[in-house]
């Protein structure tokens, strides 16, 4: 009986604290949170390179804009001579003038 409570009071704190299983796992073993859930990775370089893991697709791309699907949400760059250096399958490499960044969903 006593472990049954154990098994249900476990439950009920990760329901609490509402992270999934497979993020406290992450958590324990130090991995970044993008890397266990579905949410994407920004790494900015200045205001001239940003590093977008998790990238799902391209929604809008010229040089003064660059929207892309990340899953849930969708991350607008917006500057002047912007272009995508690099695109594979989870990566977006957005190189020039990054002036703002906004998440939409």
């Amino acid at each position: 009986m006593a472990r049954k409570h154990r098994r249900s009071r476990k439950k009920a704190d990760a329901g609490i604290q509402g992270e999934t299983l497979l993020e406290k796992i992450g958590g324990e073993l130090e991995l970044p949170r993008s890397a266990v859930s579905n949410t994407c990775h920004i790494e900015l370089s200045g205001n001239r390179e940003a590093i977008v893991d998790g990238c799902k697709g391209v929604l809008e791309y010229d040089e003064n804009t660059i929207k892309l699907n990340t899953g849930k949400t969708i991350v607008r760059f917006t500057g002047t001579d912007l272009s995508i250096n690099t695109l594979s399958m989870e990566t977006a490499v957005i190189e020039g003038n990054i002036v703002t960044l906004d998440f939409s969903s």
